[in-house]
Formats: C-alpha cells, sequence, structure tokens
C-alpha cells in the first residue's frame, strides 16, 4: 500500500513538468494555434496557422459521396396534355442513385442512376400517309382513355404503360461554397448539377434516347458525413423514346404536333454520405520549436545592450517599415524592392548608422516564440541589405524587440516587421 502511494505521488509530481498551454488567435482569413509544452527538458512550441478558405484537396480516393432518393415523377411527351388533370400523368416510385468525387468543396463529377414509370397517352388511331406509317408508339396498351373530351373521340387516345432506366454522367456545383466560401458546419445548402446520358425502356426494346439532365439538390447537413437532401430534377428526353414522332418525315407538321424533345421532372427525398471519413483538411502550415534549459534561461535573462538611439540632427529623421506574413521571417518580392531602395539611401549616407530592429505581433504566439521570430526577420534584413545590396556591416546596428502591441493603426498585421531607423553612433 505505502508502495503504490509514492508511486501515486510521484506521479502527481511529475505533471506540471508536462503542462501544455494553448492559445488561439484568428483574423478574416487564418486561424493560429500556438501549442506551448513545458518538458523536463526543455520547452516546446508548435504553431499552426489555418488557412479558412483552403484545403487540401488529397488523392483520387477522397472525398466521394454516396447519395439515395425516392419520390414521384412525370413524363410529358406529345399527347400527355389531353388528359383531364395533370396529377393523372404522376407515378411512384421514382429512384435516383447518385456516386459523385468532388475534386474540391465547390465542383465535382460523377455518375447516376434513375428509374421509374411511363404514364401518358398515346393515339391509338392508325394515320398512314401514302403506304407509310406516320406514328408508332411505344409502351402502347389497349386501354382506351375513358376521360378523353369528345373533340379527341377520332383519335381514340389510350394509356401508355411502362419501366424505364436513365444513366448519366453528371457535374456538380456547390452554390454555397462558390459564392459564400467553404464553411463545413453550413446547416443548408444548395447543389446544382448537370450533364447527360441515355435512357432505356424496361419493357419495351426498341424504346431509348439520349437525356440531357439537370437539377438541384438542397441539402441539409445532420452530421459532419450525413445529409438528408431533396432533389428536384429534370431531362430532355428525344421524342423518339415514346414513339410518338414521324417515323418517315419527322420534321413534317401533319397530324400531330411533333416535338424534338419529351419532358422528365421528378421530386425525391433521400440522403447523402460521405464515404470518406476525414473529409476536408483545412490547409495549414505547422512549425515546431524546442528550446533546452539553457536557451530558455538566456532568453529570460539576457539583456541586449543597444543604447536608445538617437536621430541625427544633420539629417532628415528617416524610418523604413518592411512587412512579413504571420510566424514567417521570409521576405516577399515587393519587401525587396523596398530594401534596395533603402539601400541606396543608406550607402548615400556614410556617416550615418541605422538601427534594424525586428518585431512580432503580441497577440498571436508565445513571448518566447515572439522573441524568436523578431530576432530571425532582423538577421533576414540584415543579410540582404549587407550581402545582396552591399550595404556596408559598418553602418548597421541589429535589434530585436520580440511581441509588441498594435504599432500602426491598431493592425496586428503591421507590428510583424523590421524597423530602419537612422542613428547617432
Amino acid at each position: 500500500m505505502k508502495k503504490l502511494f509514492l508511486l501515486i505521488a510521484s506521479a502527481f509530481l511529475m505533471f506540471p513538468a508536462f503542462a501544455q498551454t494553448v492559445t488561439t488567435s484568428e483574423d478574416e482569413n487564418t486561424r493560429t494555434v500556438v501549442e506551448e509544452t513545458i518538458t523536463p527538458n526543455g520547452k516546446v512550441v508548435t504553431t499552426t496557422v489555418y488557412e479558412k478558405n483552403s484545403v487540401f484537396t488529397g488523392g483520387f480516393w477522397r472525398n466521394w459521396e454516396l447519395s439515395g432518393n425516392l419520390g414521384a415523377q412525370l413524363f410529358y411527351g406529345d399527347n400527355d396534355w389531353k388528359v383531364n388533370n395533370i396529377t393523372e400523368m404522376i407515378t411512384f416510385p421514382a429512384l435516383d442513385l447518385y456516386l459523385t468525387k468532388w475534386a474540391s468543396p465547390s465542383f465535382g463529377v460523377g455518375l447516376g442512376v434513375s428509374y421509374g414509370q411511363f404514364r401518358g397517352l398515346y393515339q391509338s388511331s392508325d394515320y398512314w400517309q401514302g403506304t407509310n406509317r406516320i406514328v408508332d408508339a411505344w409502351f402502347k396498351t389497349d386501354e382506351l382513355y375513358k376521360d378523353a373530351r369528345a373533340k379527341y373521340d377520332s383519335e381514340k387516345l389510350a394509356y401508355q404503360r411502362g419501366h424505364w432506366i436513365d444513366a448519366y454522367v453528371l457535374a456538380h456545383a456547390d452554390l454555397g461554397n462558390i459564392f459564400f466560401g467553404y464553411n463545413p458546419n453550413r446547416f443548408f445548402d444548395i447543389v446544382a448539377f448537370g450533364g447527360g446520358g441515355m435512357i432505356f425502356g424496361l419493357n419495351d426494346k426498341y424504346a431509348h434516347s439520349v437525356t440531357y439532365n439537370l437539377g438541384f439538390a438542397n441539402n441539409f447537413r445532420i452530421t459532419d458525413r450525413f445529409k438528408i437532401n431533396l432533389n428536384l430534377r429534370g431531362a430532355f428526353v428525344g421524342d423518339e423514346f415514346d414513339g410518338e414522332s414521324y417515323v418517315d418525315e419527322p420534321s413534317v407538321k401533319h397530324i400531330l404536333d411533333n416535338h424534338k424533345y419529351d419532358g422528365l421532372f421528378g421530386a425525391t427525398l433521400g440522403f447523402t454520405y460521405g464515404l470518406d471519413r476525414e473529409g476536408w483538411k483545412t490547409a495549414s502550415r505547422t512549425s515546431k520549436y524546442e528550446y533546452d534549459k539553457e536557451t530558455i534561461e538566456k532568453i529570460v535573462k539576457e539583456t541586449v545592450p543597444v543604447p536608445e538611439p538617437q536621430i541625427i540632427v544633420d539629417i532628415p529623421e528617416v524610418w523604413f517599415h518592411i512587412n512579413f506574413v504571420v510566424d514567417k521571417w521570409d521576405i516577399s518580392k515587393r519587401e525587396l524592392i523596398n530594401l534596395q531602395s533603402i539601400a541606396d539611401l543608406i550607402k548615400s549616407t556614410p556617416n550615418t548608422k541605422y538601427l534594424v530592429c525586428g518585431y512580432a505581433d503580441k497577440q498571436t504566439a508565445t513571448p518566447d516564440h515572439n522573441m524568436m521570430l523578431s530576432e530571425n526577420r532582423a538577421n533576414a534584413v540584415y543579410d540582404v541589405l549587407v550581402n545582396q545590396f552591399g550595404v556596408p556591416a559598418s553602418q548597421l546596428v541589429k535589434d530585436f524587440k520580440g511581441g509588441v502591441d498594435y504599432m500602426f493603426y491598431d493592425e496586428k498585421e503591421l507590428s510583424r516587421c523590421v524597423m530602419i531607423n537612422s542613428i547617432k553612433d
């Protein structure tokens, strides 16, 4: 029992040695997470910057979705408008199945298959032109349409009945992500889709046609991988699919009004399931720095004996601002242009010294990490001035101040900088 007590007590004593502090800050485009871990050997600081509107696309097998829907539909052909009520043409069930590969949160491609029933009207009277039959419908039945109006008696309208399947390729566009930016937590989204394929009659082998499909999927997010969706879809179907077209003279207006395309409309309710467990990963960059005990003590206790700058009275007061990206000390091409101009000025005043001082914004990282950033930024500017633009090293004095509060216009981004000031010896 005594040994167990000593073991538990040792564990509690060691816990502070592995303490971790996490701080988070964000602006319009980025979110920065700084993790500071204290270990027996020193300190580890890990800084991760997440780009809010950028993701890693991943490989081919990433970000696939499977959708299934059930609902009702109607087929609208040449004679179907002659029914007394359009609801007579609506059939149930209509089935949709989609498999989609998203190349980005906004655009994807995939395959779709739809099943439905054919319910319409055709003219059972025989129409001939010379020795050629003009009209020959598919999906024919012998059941006459009993509610037909008197003016259609000569046409002997009869029911068409059958089943069909439509297979097609689709392109998808997530309108929410396109117009409002990527947001994985958005509850409602609209996805527009369109493409082409072929439709086949299941009980009439001669019935087939090209289709042009389009529609909207209204998605309601339930979990990261599961959505409820309401699909409103339609298709243009070639007139030859139901057989009600001119066999030998398709462009001649004769007994029937011959349309080039028939219509297919449907509304289905179902689900969308993400096959990729990880989904989209927000683009990020991570830097990790390890400090041993000696380095930590040096940063905390060491003071840099740099005298306070004094502005030379015999030349105008000059100062320059070189800006940096968060958690970086790389110099952009825009700032290189500025540094070249600054270098020319420094070399034109050989009797004047200049202070090159680095800074970081206090709100983004820990004091130790900001001290390292400000030092590296000062070293980077000093190196460019001396080694790239030929400024005498004797004219430059380096310094770094770590993290500071807002330096200009209440913008923390402007504190990620190096300031260059003229000073006295």
